[in-house]
């Protein structure tokens, strides 16, 4: 790669490599210097730390070992640290090409639902203008169009039958969604989110709905938008979360789906409380396992669960007293019946009014929530243990990963210094932030010269700086309550 090349790309990443001051004394005659300015003309002829401008445009700086440093690597010679920015400078370049290339897939994936939807509409239209009966006709034209679609793409004409579908009600009964992913500002699975949420409401309330959940997508993923979208949807539901949770339940079931190399997956469908509550107990179990056992958490968790279910206890003998925990926030006017469908647990998993209440009345210690009273994020709780208060009113403050785009839930999390402890950071609500163990591990295994760098602007409100320099703010999620109750104990 040219050294052009290497300039503008150094430019448009607004890198700008530390200098180093890099005086080695020169050997110089003392028969040669007559005067002061003699000698300083000779300082600057026989400095060999001096670059040529081609390289110093590159990055590449000499350093007082005599080594050389580009950017804050350090490199034994010229030649290795230009190797070094020629395979940086492609690395980015690539990163670049790849989200461009994203994007553009995502545009024409959204094209691509459109004109399936304008087929099933044209074929519709056909069937409306025919003489004959409209059910024979509209089966004549959509046996004719799903035939020679599944023919040219080589698919099946139940599958096609089904993309038609799903694209024509997409289309109709949320336009803005599907504008919004025409026009690259979300992609496949912001929409899935809003469509999942939206199935609870009327068709006639989609518009509204949608109209709020959109904005909400902006720098989220849809892991992230879901819970968002699901509380925006509550809104607008005619029928009541507790009569819809006791549909919902009734399709409760267990399944096998089959997987390579003799494996399987036991899906399990059930309640949210349910399921979060046995997720819980075998984490739990993990932690609390032999030393010397060199399972992983996952194998761990699955040998656990499948010794209980087959023999009705664990392999160990302990799991009996392992109990779980769940955290249910709701806000303290649901106690009064002055509230209905607003419990929650911490992954924005809805919780149904009898369940909530059930548990309310189940606990022995409540943690009470302060919100701020217009963006409705936990600022301070009331609680007795300070050091256990203040983790725990940071986790429920973050609810999950601060990291950008990342949706674990914070009560698995690490509550990490922004500021490092180390470096002066303070055990304070203002510094601290709960981190995935696999991001708290990334921030401080980079650090901030080649990895992310994070401050927190206002409590609670982080602002990131990747590697190329972008900067993602990231901001608590609204409390949808005033009350948690933790230790909610499920056998």
């Amino acid at each position: 790669m040219s050294l052009i090349v290497e300039t503008s790309w150094l430019s448009a990443l607004r890198l700008r490599p530390r200098p180093v001051a890099c005086h080695r004394s020169p050997v110089v005659s003392k028969t040669s210097v007559h005067d002061q300015k003699g000698r300083q003309r000779m300082l600057d002829e026989t400095r060999i730390d001096k670059l040529p401008s081609e390289l110093l445009s590159t990055g590449v700086f000499a350093d007082e070992q005599g080594g050389f440093i580009a950017g804050d690597i350090a490199a034994s010679s010229v030649d290795q640290a230009l190797q070094y920015w020629s395979a940086k400078s492609m690395l980015y370049a690539s990163m670049r090409t790849l989200t461009d290339l994203d994007a553009a897939i995502e545009q024409l994936q959204a094209n691509r639902e459109i004109v399936r939807a304008q087929c099933a509409d044209l074929a519709d239209e056909c069937a409306a203008q025919q003489v004959s009966g409209l059910d024979i006709a509209h089966e004549n034209e959509w046996q004719h169009l799903t035939s020679v679609l599944a023919v040219n793409g080589r698919k099946s004409e139940i599958s096609v039958s089904q993309q038609l579908g799903t694209a024509q009600q997409r289309c109709n009964e949320l336009p803005l969604t599907m504008q919004a992913w025409q026009d690259r500002q979300i992609h496949l699975g912001h929409l899935m989110a809003i469509e999942r949420a939206a199935e609870t409401i009327t068709v006639e309330s989609r518009g509204a709905f949608e109209a709020e959940a959109l904005p909400k997508a902006a720098g989220r993923t849809p892991q992230q938008l879901a819970p968002i979208a699901r509380r925006l949807a509550r809104k607008f539901e005619c029928a009541s979360l507790q009569k819809n949770h006791a549909e919902a339940f009734k399709e409760r079931a267990v399944w096998v789906t089959p997987a390579e190399h003799g494996m399987a997956t036991l899906n399990i469908t059930t309640s949210a409380v349910l399921a979060d509550a046995m997720l819980d107990r075998l984490r739990r179990a993990y932690r609390n396992k032999p030393d010397d056992d060199p399972r992983g958490m996952h194998q761990y968790m699955a040998d656990t669960a499948a010794a209980v279910i087959l023999t009705g206890t664990c392999d160990s003998g302990w799991l009996d007293n392992i109990k779980a925990e769940i955290v249910v926030t709701m806000p303290a006017t649901m106690l009064t019946d002055q509230e209905t469908g607003r419990a929650e647990l911490p992954a924005g998993q809805l919780v149904d009014d009898d369940t909530a209440l059930m548990l309310a009345g189940s606990v022995t210690s409540w943690t009470r929530l302060f919100t701020h009273p217009v963006t409705g994020v936990a600022v301070t709780a009331d609680v007795y243990a300070p050091s256990a208060s203040l983790r725990r009113f940071i986790q429920h403050r973050d609810r999950t990963c601060r990291f950008p785009g990342c949706s674990r839930v914070a009560k698995h999390a690490d509550v990490d210094h922004t500021k490092d402890w180390q470096h002066g950071g303070k055990t304070t609500p203002d510094n601290l932030a709960c981190l995935c163990r696999h991001h708290h591990t990334l921030k401080h295994r980079l650090g901030p010269d080649e990895g992310w760098k994070v401050r927190q602007a206002a409590p609670g409100v982080l602002e990131w700086t990747d590697p190329m320099g972008q900067i993602r703010r990231t901001e608590p999620e609204p409390s949808p309550a005033a009350i948690v109750l933790p230790g909610s104990q499920s056998d």
